[in-house]
């Protein structure tokens, strides 16, 4: 479905200013002047804290808010993707018809890149002004522990490996924007994959099940993740699939030999790399130690824990070239 240029929706813009270790704040005023200038009528929320950006998106939609833009990284994106879907068991659609506006400015930005949105802030506010739209899927995670509640995501979730990173990324305090946060961010995904050794999981995909032993497990809905790794290369944000790649426990050196591909998307040709299609997609444990997800970004939960496709779930605001 197409908006027409013409269409005005009543659009809240939710700021994470502390985003990309502050440069979102800074980028603001510049991201506010081209909205101005393209002459889009909006509302501006700031937010304080974690999980602030769902309450708020909720909050709008449940009133007279017809469009929430994102503006920070991939972190603050989840946090308004959640938004849209209610706080209840089974994650209802708070308004089909809304819809989910993107201005990128994090760090890592692998949600744009599958998108095709552009960085600079004349061109984003274009494509707000333009309001063309595009049915994507999305994902919701249902953990078998009850502290932990479900979770939607638009881009990509895996347990693992990507899961120990992002735990002890943020226990150092260190994740951010700069070169400093890109540095720290290496250095621990290079002592993670050095360490980690595998582990022995159950995976289902819609009722077929294997055991193996894995490094990480990626349930993708976009194509890149970690800073600009192509891991799913052949995901399609309107397909009604999940894209699932199986890293297998390879040890040390051949961890870090083949870590580079990734990047390329060409690890999914090397032995022993599973690529498969699925709907539903279950992860359990063979053993008692902890097996992490990091869910675009921000490590949430633990399996064991079953994750489902939503086809169409939302209406996100995209580039004229991409718009269904």
């Amino acid at each position: 479905m197409s908006a027409g240029p013409a269409e005005q929706p009543r659009t809240l813009v939710i700021v994470n200013p502390a985003s990309a270790g502050g440069r979102t704040g800074k980028r603001w005023p510049a991201l506010r002047g081209a909205l101005d200038t393209a002459h889009i009528t909006y509302d501006v929320h700031h937010t304080t804290a974690p999980r602030d950006a769902t309450a708020a998106t909720r909050d709008a939609l449940t009133s007279s808010y017809t469009r929430v833009v994102s503006c920070g990284g991939d972190g603050t994106l989840n946090e308004v993707v959640n938004g849209f879907f209610a706080a209840d068991d089974a994650g209802t659609p708070i308004n089909r018809e809304a819809i989910l506006g993107v201005l990128p400015s994090g760090t890592g930005g692998d949600f744009r890149r599958t998108t095709g949105h552009p960085t600079d802030p004349t061109a984003l506010a274009a494509i707000l002004a333009a309001n063309h739209t595009r049915r994507i899927d999305a994902g919701r995670i249902t953990y078998d522990s009850p502290a932990t509640p479900p979770t939607h995501f638009i881009n990509i979730a895996d347990c693992g490996v990507g899961g120990e990173v992002v735990a002890r990324v943020n226990r150092s305090n260190s994740k951010g924007g700069g070169v400093r946060g890109t540095v720290v961010f290496l250095v621990i995904t290079l002592k993670v994959l050095t360490t980690f050794g595998g582990r022995p999981i159950r995976l289902i995909l819609d009722g077929h099940s294997a055991e193996m032993q894995i490094d990480n497990v990626v349930i993708a809905n976009g194509r890149y993740f970690g800073g600009g790794m192509r891991i799913a290369p052949s995901a399609e944000l309107d397909d009604g699939w999940f894209d699932v790649v199986v890293l297998p426990a390879l040890g040390r050196m051949r961890t870090l030999v083949a870590m580079p591909s990734v990047y390329r998307g060409a690890h999914i040709k090397q032995p022993g790399v599973l690529v498969k299609r699925a709907r539903t997609v279950r992860v359990e444990p063979l053993d008692n130690r902890a097996l992490l997800f990091d869910i675009e970004g921000e490590q949430i939960g633990i399996a064991p824990a079953t994750l489902t496709c939503l086809p169409g779930a939302l209406r996100l605001c995209v580039p004229r070239s991409a718009a269904g």
